[in-house]
C-alpha cells in the first residue's frame, strides 16, 4: 500500500521573528503532491516557511496543515566524521539486508 498524499495548506500565516520584525503576514500556500521548488531573493523567508512546515518554528497566527510526510535537507548538515555513510544517512539497517 503505498503512503497518502502529501497536502500542506498554510491559511492567513504570520510570522515575525523575535525582535518584531515581521516575515509573513497573512501568508497563503497551498502544496499538493509531487516535488516541489522553493525560490525567491536571498532572505524573502524561504528557510523560515520551511522550518515553520516542518514544525521547528511555531506561527504567530494563521493555520498551517500538513497532511502525509514533508521532507526537508537543512542548508547546513554537520556530520560526526567517525559515522559510516550509511549510519549517517540512517540507512544502515536496511543496507546490512540486502548482504
Amino acid at each position: 500500500m503505498s503512503p497518502a498524499p502529501t497536502f500542506i495548506t498554510c491559511s492567513d500565516l504570520s510570522f515575525d521573528w523575535p525582535d518584531g520584525t515581521p516575515v509573513f503576514e497573512g501568508f497563503q500556500l497551498t502544496v499538493g503532491p509531487g516535488r516541489t521548488g522553493l525560490i525567491g531573493r536571498n532572505g524573502c523567508g524561504k528557510s523560515t516557511l520551511l522550518k515553520l512546515i516542518a514544525g521547528e518554528l511555531a506561527a504567530n497566527e494563521g493555520q498551517l496543515a500538513v497532511s502525509g510526510t514533508v521532507g526537508q535537507l537543512p542548508q547546513t548538515v554537520t556530520f560526526d566524521t567517525a559515522l559510516r555513510v550509511d549510519e549517517a544517512l540512517g540507512v544502515r539497517t536496511a543496507r546490512a539486508a540486502l548482504h
